[in-house]
């Protein structure tokens, strides 16, 4: 099953201040009403830091997680996310989608991942969009509690990953509580490996439901 959170792909945005918290305590909601108990939960890029908060806060619904290319929550990136804010409030999704799909892959992207990233950014809601960025600008101020997440993870990281350098991923393992974790570091691949490398980024993901099954 996979989800949008509020103004994120092609979901209308329902004009709700949103933070950590509350992405986690959606994902929650949609486990009660689809009765789901437990799960292996998977967050790809600021999704990353909502799936360890969901598992710090609700040991109980998360068998696993798997964080693909996951932002580690720090002050510094705040002046990153609020000139995209004023950029999109300016101008709409367009000048995301002009630089994103070429800055934020990795030297072996192809056009057609390009155009298909293009595609996602254009396809957002910038009201959404603007909604994320604050979340991202602000997470540091109530980050995930790392030390509290006990259930096992796989980190997915990209070499030339620029939006998450593997840095950030190497920060989150040293602070994850639980023993059963481990880092995978894709080559030449950058922020989008489900676009890039998504037959590579599979595997590492089925060797680690294996191992941990």
């Amino acid at each position: 099953m996979a989800l949008d959170s509020s103004g994120s792909g092609r979901s209308p945005y329902t004009w709700v201040q949103q933070n950590l918290h509350s992405l986690a305590t959606d994902v929650i909601g949609i486990m009660d009403h689809l009765s789901i108990e437990k799960a292996v939960v998977v967050g790809h890029s600021m999704a990353g830091m909502t799936v360890p908060h969901l598992a710090a806060q609700w040991p109980n619904r998360v068998a696993a997680a798997i964080l693909l290319g996951p932002v580690y929550p720090s002050k510094e990136v705040g002046p990153v996310f609020e000139k995209r804010i004023e950029a999109v409030e300016k101008d709409g999704m367009e000048p995301m989608a002009n630089t994103v799909p070429y800055t934020a892959v990795g030297s072996q992207a192809q056009p057609i991942h390009h155009a298909f990233i293009r595609e996602v950014l254009l396809a957002q809601d910038p009201a959404g969009y603007i909604s994320m960025c604050r979340v991202l600008a602000n997470a540091w101020r109530s980050p995930p509690d790392y030390a509290k997440v006990r259930c096992p993870i796989l980190i997915v990281a990209g070499e030339e990953d620029k939006s998450a350098p593997v840095a950030m991923s190497e920060r989150i393992m040293e602070e994850l509580g639980t023993e059963e974790k481990r880092l995978v570091v894709l080559e030449k691949c950058g922020h989008w490996m489900c676009t890039e490398q998504g037959d590579a980024t599979a595997e590492k993901i089925l060797e680690f439901l294996k191992a941990v099954q």
